[in-house]
């Protein structure tokens, strides 16, 4: 720098060069620009502190001029360089204490009449202390700077006034820089490769350059920063605790639900208020500093306010919704006694938006379909829903235009009616419902009660056209919704799948009862004949047979019951399933304890087997065990019903008897002649003998002898027993009444109902018999003490059986087949399947 052409920056940036006069010691020489220099402004001071903290790091020698003048001040001295340099060391580079202590060298300018040792004290305790004040990593806490720097002390004389001294201060210091010299300063250390020298020096800057803690601000930016800070925080507070924003919060977040009128000017007039009074506050302050903290106070302001204005917004999108979806029910007729329109819907969906409520107009017009009602709901609904947000609620420049809020209304009222949508349709699934249940459940039920084979084929086809009746019915419905092709197969499926529900139900309760039912099975084949009326057990007839058939036919029951066929293996018809080897191993089963010796190869072991191969253990409604138990129990109540047939075809055999020889008859004609002659000879005899027979043929039908004897022999006599007395009763005064009449001229009642007339002595006995037949019942019904016990077909007592036929009864009227079979079995039979008689 040349004196006379003034003042000015001599060294910018770093430079670094060889010691030209230390030849002896190859020494490099680092020169950095000035801090504090006027070039660079008072507010460019980083590269200073990198610069300082660069050379810190690389060089085994830094040397600090300091004016002696400067030492005891604080910025004159350096200190907060040295300050923020130690510190930033520490944190960035973490050198270990006495590893390798960095030569501090204090080059004292301008030496006074002050000794060297008291400017060395005064340094001392400055660097002592601010060591001790810089805020240090926790493992340094303890530390001292002469653990990590070797501080040196030099004084030089002034360059001008002394120039001569300053030339051999200089000469002296540079011989500390030989290693053989006084006070040397070069310690002895790990010498880094020279190669490596200009990487290490690379990324040390690049370090050095990414740390912020060396980007520290001007005076006068900290200054602003403070105050803008200060200012802003008071008018925060300001605003909220002004009395105007209190009750504008109270109104905005009482909960009514209602939207406060105007709010949206009487709000952006308190928070520009604030902003104002900000503004006039930090007028003097730095530009940026103060723009930036307006905007944090603008931001903060709107964290106050979000709440109310959000509840106003939702408060405005709840009336709104609410006035549309009631619009839009009005206009689709959901409402029974009120028909509303679809063009009602916007004049009742913009009132609600001013008067938070809803004006709807009504016609009594057809309602429309649902897709188009709910469009134009949603576009009225939408333009005064912007309408009402544009008058009391927009906010210009801030997230509150309007454009978000309308976004999300348009979002939650399409939800919304979709909603509605959802919940229609699935009103409509629930009312065809029970129209499904009905059109499954009748020919199901129907089906299930023979359970003949290939049932489930049949089962699965009413299942289906009972899933398509309600599916088209559905459909009809559901015209104005605009169902997707996806949605009409998911109800389909849905429909389907409740069908399938439903018949599964059925038939698993049909698997409980399956005791039953194969009894009612048996009971058909076996007591019905080919006319379905019921048999009558005569001698010729084959009982073993009939009851083999009746036993696999009910067996076909049991099979059809094992497992439920899945719809895709009962429509196909190539019935080689998992089901059909357990339908075939249940016929098996019954086939081999029918005749008496197993089947040759059978499909499936049902003996030994504890689950059925093949099968979905959903699909199991009976496992193999529970069918070999059923068989059981049901051969075991069969065999009741094949002994009293047996029993009864028994009694036939025993009743009717043979016609008599041709030579008794001609003994009797030849060994009674005398007394047939006499009888004719003699006419009392003659009306004697008639009274007599024609008492007891009246007498006989009156008792019923034939259908008393069918049941047996013991029984039969024992039921005519008891009979006998109250039937004489009754024919002696018929027969007195009917003498009586005869004898004034008179025909009786029961022989003018008839005809008043008769053909034969036959057509009258009969007569008499149906007459006295029917008193004689009743009597007895009054008059008989003797205890009798009911049983029904299958050997179980009480009167609860169904009756499964009518026969006719040789005295006129119909029995019922348990009847006749033997379904009344008196306590004092002496053998299963014998039945008796004790009341009429």
């Amino acid at each position: 720098m040349n004196a006379e052409e003034g003042r000015q920056q001599t060294t910018m940036g770093v430079w670094l060069s060889k010691a030209p006069k230390i030849p002896d010691h190859l020494t490099l020489v680092m020169d950095l620009e000035g801090s504090d220099g006027r070039e660079r402004g008072e507010d460019d001071t980083n590269f200073e502190r990198q610069s300082a903290l660069f050379a810190l790091a690389v060089a085994d020698v830094l040397m600090v001029n300091i004016w002696s003048i400067e030492i005891g001040r604080e910025h004159g001295s350096g200190k907060p360089l040295l300050r923020t340099i130690f510190q930033v060391n520490l944190k960035l580079f973490a050198p270990d204490p006495n590893r390798k202590r960095t030569v501090l060298l204090f080059v004292i300018r301008d030496k006074t009449k002050t000794p060297l040792n008291k400017l060395v004290e005064v340094m001392e305790d400055d660097l002592n202390k601010m060591w001790d004040a810089i805020a240090k990593p926790p493992q340094y806490e303890n530390s001292k700077i002469r653990d990590f720097f070797d501080v040196q002390y030099a004084a030089m004389s002034h360059y001008e006034e002394r120039h001569d001294d300053f030339v051999a201060d200089a000469t002296v210091l540079r011989r500390r820089f030989l290693p053989d010299g006084d006070e040397t300063l070069v310690r002895p250390s790990e010498h880094l490769p020279g190669a490596a020298f200009a990487l290490s020096a690379q990324k040390i800057w690049e370090a050095i350059r990414t740390q912020k803690d060396l980007n520290l601000p001007a005076h006068k930016v900290m200054v602003a920063n403070i105050r803008c800070a200060e200012i802003a925080s008071d008018q925060l507070s300001g605003f909220v605790m002004d009395q105007a924003w209190k009750d504008l919060e109270a109104e905005a977040r009482s909960g009514t639900g209602e939207v406060v009128r105007g709010f949206n000017a009487r709000l952006m007039g308190l928070v520009d208020s604030c902003l104002q009074g900000y503004e006039a506050d930090a007028m003097y302050f730095d530009p940026n500093v103060r723009t930036a903290k307006l905007q944090e106070l603008s931001a903060k302001l709107w964290e106050v306010v979000t709440p109310a204005v959000a509840d106003q917004v939702s408060a405005l999108r709840s009336q709104q919704l609410n006035a549309a979806l009631k619009d839009l029910q009005l206009a689709t007729g959901s409402d029974r006694d009120t028909a509303g329109v679809a063009g009602a819907a916007g004049s009742g969906a913009g009132a609600g938006a001013t008067d938070g409520g809803t004006a709807t107009s009504t016609a009594s017009l057809r309602p429309a379909p649902f897709r188009e009602a709910a469009r134009c709901v949603q576009a009225s609904a939408s333009a005064a829903f912007r309408r009402a947000f544009a008058e009391d609620l927009r906010l210009e420049g801030t997230e509150w235009d309007g454009r978000a809020a309308t976004a999300e209304f348009e979002r939650e009222l399409a939800e919304r009616v979709e909603a509605l949508r959802g919940e229609r349709i699935e009103e409509a699934v629930q009312a065809v419902q029970r129209q499904l249940a009905n059109s499954v459940s009748g020919p199901v039920i129907s089906l299930l009660d023979n359970c003949t084979p290939g049932v489930w084929r049949r089962l699965h086809a009413a299942a289906r056209n009972a899933a398509a009746s309600t599916e088209k019915t559905l459909l009809r419905q559901l015209e104005g919704f605009e169902l997707e092709p996806s949605e009409v197969e998911a109800l389909q499926q849905k429909l389907t799948g409740m069908a399938q529900a439903k018949l599964e139900n059925h038939v698993r309760e049909a698997a409980l009862t399956r005791i039953s039912r194969m009894k009612d099975r048996f009971t058909e084949v076996f007591t019905l004949d080919e006319q379905k009326t019921p048999r009558m057990w005569r001698p010729k007839d084959k009982i073993p047979n009939l009851a083999y058939d009746a036993r696999l036919a009910a067996a076909q029951v049991l099979a059809q019951l094992a497992v439920i066929r899945p719809p895709e293996e009962s429509t196909d018809g190539r019935g080689d399933g998992a089901a059909d080897n357990v339908e075939a191993a249940v016929l098996d089963l019954a086939k081999a304890d029918l005749e008496g010796s197993p089947s040759s190869a059978p499909a499936l072991d049902i003996l030994s087997a504890d689950s059925w191969p093949g099968v979905c253990e959903e699909n199991v409604l009976l496992q193999p065990h529970e069918i070999r138990t059923t068989w059981r129990e049901f051969m075991s109540a069969s065999n009741v019903q094949v002994q009293q047939a047996l029993s009864a075809q028994q009694t036939a055999r025993l009743a009717g008897s043979q016609p008599l020889p041709f030579w008794a008859i001609l003994a009797i004609f030849f060994l009674g002649w005398n007394e047939f002659m006499s009888l004719l000879y003699n006419p009392l005899y003659l009306i004697f003998g008639l009274v007599v027979f024609l008492f007891g043929r009246t007498l006989y039908a009156e008792l019923d002898v034939d259908a008393e004897m069918s049941k047996g022999s013991l029984p039969g006599l024992m039921s005519l027993m008891a009979k006998f007395r109250p039937a004489c009763k009754t024919v002696l005064q018929r027969c007195t009444e009917s003498l009586s009449a005869l004898a004034a001229g008179q025909l009786p009642e029961e022989l003018q109902a008839q005809g008043h007339s008769f053909a034969s002595e036959a057509e009258m006995s009969s007569s008499i018999r149906a007459y006295g037949s029917s008193s004689s019942s009743n009597n007895n019904n009054n008059n008989s003490n003797v205890s009798h016990a009911r049983t029904d077909q299958w050997g179980n007592e009480g009167g609860g059986g169904a009756d499964t036929g009518l026969v006719n009864r040789k005295g006129g009227g119909r029995m019922p087949v348990s009847e006749f079979q033997g379904g009344e079995t008196d306590n004092y039979a002496g053998r299963a399947g014998v039945s008796t008689r004790k009341d009429s």
